[in-house]
């Protein structure tokens, strides 16, 4: 199946969402219980590299599909 850069980047925002708003209800839960700062931290930069390597690839799959496009 055929995917453009533009499928694959709805869903990836779609997953990256999800998967973001399941671990800071999660980070939220452990920081109440410890009242650590650490949880929201790594959280936090979980979702910063989640999201680096979903712009990556996007990215990748952009730059090919112009590529085709020019030839």
């Amino acid at each position: 199946m055929h995917q453009g850069s533009l499928t694959r980047a709805a869903f990836l925002s779609a997953r990256n969402d999800v998967l973001a708003n399941i671990a800071i209800i999660t980070a939220g839960l452990i920081t109440a219980y410890t009242l650590s700062l650490w949880p929201d931290l790594i959280v936090g930069l979980g979702i910063a590299l989640t999201n680096a390597g979903a712009a990556r690839e996007v990215w990748t799959a952009a730059r090919a599909e112009h590529q085709a496009a020019k030839a």
